[in-house]
């Protein structure tokens, strides 16, 4: 099964992932409603990047009491109408990279916009063993 990996040695810290997901997703360019974190600092020692991506741990499938979001070959799916927004999703995620939204969740569902938007081929998709 084939998961979104970051690397952050090969990240510029442009956030062009963050505004592919949420165009993708949400059909706006909103960085706050992107389903990773990439952050990005400059200081003295140069850019300094972290990441934190879905790993498909699957720990939100297993966590949500309503079956809203499930996977199905290698891929997550949210079913909306499903979904009590509850929040368990939310704070079961280990990366925290599901957002609450006023209706209901964003999950990541591996679209690979993000991986296809990026310049430097700093989110890739790669085979994860589960």
């Amino acid at each position: 099964m084939k998961a979104l990996a970051f690397h952050a040695e090969k990240c510029i810290g442009c956030k062009l992932c963050h505004l592919a997901c949420s165009a993708q997703n949400e059909g706006e360019f909103n960085p706050r409603l992107a389903r990773l974190k990439i952050t990005s600092i400059h200081n003295r020692d140069g850019l300094l990047v972290r990441g934190q991506t879905c790993d498909l741990c699957l720990a939100c499938v297993e966590a949500c009491p309503e079956d809203a979001i499930i996977e199905k070959n290698g891929r997550l799916s949210f079913l909306p109408d499903l979904c009590t927004d509850c929040g368990i999703c939310v704070e079961t995620c280990p990366p925290q990279v599901i957002i609450d939204k006023p209706k209901g969740v964003g999950v990541c569902v591996q679209c690979q916009s993000c991986a296809n938007w990026c310049p430097t081929a700093a989110l890739t998709f790669e085979e994860v063993n589960k």
